[in-house]
């Protein structure tokens, strides 16, 4: 039989109450805290490796729970303490949880608890990695990470330190190229480690290598990327004594160069914060070869410029360097900076020879072949009428010169009309080399009503060549009559 709409909702009502009063009467069972929820109840940890997992959804966080590691994301705490049983590496982590958690190591007592140095992590995987010390105990803090926790995987284990943590375990570079990413969370600062131009804290946490070079005398590259991380490269036998080659830090994208000598043991070390939040990756291999390119201005040079040569690379590790000259010419520049000057007296074709040499000892030889070609036209004479009257042709000449090749020449006629020069007559003709000789480029003008309103016409000859052609003294390529004379129809000229 169905039920009236009042009967249901008073069976609704009815489960409503039930539901309030199973939370209010005592002894009705709900969720409960972890047990390892406070610091006074956390939970011990007396072998290691050491793994659990809980449920921490119902985590509480108590007013005096630590919150140095995550300041405002904390949602909820669990706890986990160890007694160190030696010195050595711990590594705690909260891998395999179903949600972001937190990591804090602490040491002390209820209310003065103090973090542990680079003992913090975050995250899904959140993994972190401290060095203990022997009869202290740690309180591990975990909690969730700006929501409640879930269902938490925690483990804890002690690591190994770095097999190449100290100068005198350094691990051997086999060949080249080689290439090593250190855990600079198991690794620290031995006493009496040498300083470096590169590092800015030399207490950082440092690994080393050592690489010989077994056969001839060659240029190696260094280079270490990830943030706060250096690379030093030593020659020396014992930490004391050991003197910098080059060093390089992770915020240049160059590596550094250096010359390993046959039979020279070379000993590298990275440095690296002990949280790093980028793989550090250490990188040596063979300098690439020295290949730098020659520059020269002007590029068509002629006897009379003073030619700019110019050595350049675009690898910084070959930067500075030194360059010896041979012009070609029977005239040389020793090894100096990587940009000289020179001139040439005769025109011709000449071998230029730049010998280059890296900072760390690499060599090559680059050549180019300089041509220098003397064009040199010039007006020797520009001759135009005195005077004029107005409708009268009269007569203008240009002489050109020339004395090294035959050349084609124009010869371009402007008049200035009292705001622009405009072009009245141009003429191209062929201007062979001539020693005492010019070639008369001939124009006719005949005088306009507006010459004679001015009252004076004053003429422009401009000497051009061919492109690419280019005059070598220009300055005898343009020449301004003084003005001639217009005078209205009628007037008596004198003839010139």
């Amino acid at each position: 039989m169905l039920l009236s709409l009042r009967s249901r909702g008073r069976i609704a009502l009815t489960a409503v109450l039930t539901a309030v009063l199973a939370l209010l009467v005592p002894g009705v069972a709900h969720a409960e805290a972890p047990s390892n929820d406070d610091f006074d109840h956390s939970t011990a940890i007396t072998a290691l490796p050491f793994t659990t997992q809980q449920d921490t959804s119902e985590a509480t966080l108590a007013p005096d729970d630590p919150l140095w590691c995550q300041l405002y994301d904390v949602r909820g705490s669990v706890w986990f303490h160890y007694t160190a049983t030696a010195d050595g590496y711990l590594r705690a982590s909260t891998k395999g949880s179903d949600r972001q958690m937190i990591v804090a190591a602490n040491t002390g007592t209820r209310g003065d608890l103090r973090g542990v140095d680079n003992a913090c992590d975050s995250g899904a995987n959140g993994t972190m990695t401290f060095r203990a010390t022997a009869g202290t105990t740690y309180y591990f803090m975990v909690s969730g990470y700006d929501v409640p926790g879930g269902a938490l995987s925690f483990s804890l284990d002690s690591v190994a330190p770095a097999a190449n943590d100290a100068f005198a375990a350094a691990q051997p570079v086999p060949a080249l190229p080689f290439t090593a990413q250190p855990d600079f969370s198991v690794a620290s600062f031995e006493t009496d480690e040498p300083e470096s131009t590169c590092v800015y804290d030399e207490t950082v946490p440092s690994v080393w290598y050592s690489y010989t070079n077994p056969g001839p005398a060659k240029s190696v590259t260094a280079k270490v990327s990830g943030s706060g991380s250096d690379v030093t490269v030593y020659t020396g036998a014992v930490l004391p004594e050991l003197k910098q080659v080059t060093c390089q830090d992770s915020s240049s994208w160059s590596p550094k160069a250096f010359r390993a000598e046959t039979g020279t043991t070379y000993y590298v070390r990275v440095t690296g914060p002990a949280r790093a939040y980028e793989p550090v990756t250490l990188t040596l291999d063979d300098a690439p070869a020295l290949q730098p390119s020659v520059y020269q201005s002007p590029s068509s040079p002629s006897v009379y410029d003073t030619v700019s040569f110019s050595a350049e690379s675009w690898n910084d590790i070959d930067k500075p360097m030194t360059v010896a000259w041979d012009f070609g010419d029977g005239a040389t520049a020793p090894a100096t900076t990587q940009s000289v000057s020179h001139r040439y007296a005769k025109d011709g074709t000449y071998t230029l020879t730049a010998h280059a040499t890296s900072p760390d000892g690499r060599t090559a030889t680059v050549t180019r072949q300089v041509t220098v070609l003397t064009h040199d036209v010039g007006i020797a004479k520009f001759t135009v009428p005195t005077s004029a009257r107005e409708g009268e042709s009269k007569p203008i000449s240009v002489d050109v010169s020339n004395t090294r090749y035959t050349e084609t020449a124009t010869v371009v006629l402007t008049k200035h009309d009292g705001t622009f020069w405009r072009e009245v007559g141009r003429l191209t003709l062929q201007v062979p080399a001539r020693p005492t000789r010019t070639v008369r480029f001939p124009f006719s003008y005949t005088f306009t009503p507006d010459d004679a309103a001015v009252g004076k016409v004053a003429f422009r000859a401009e000497l051009r060549l061919d492109y690419p052609v280019t005059d070598a003294r220009p300055m005898d390529n343009e020449v301004i009559a003084i003005a001639t004379t217009v005078n209205p129809r009628g007037t008596h000229v004198v003839a010139v």
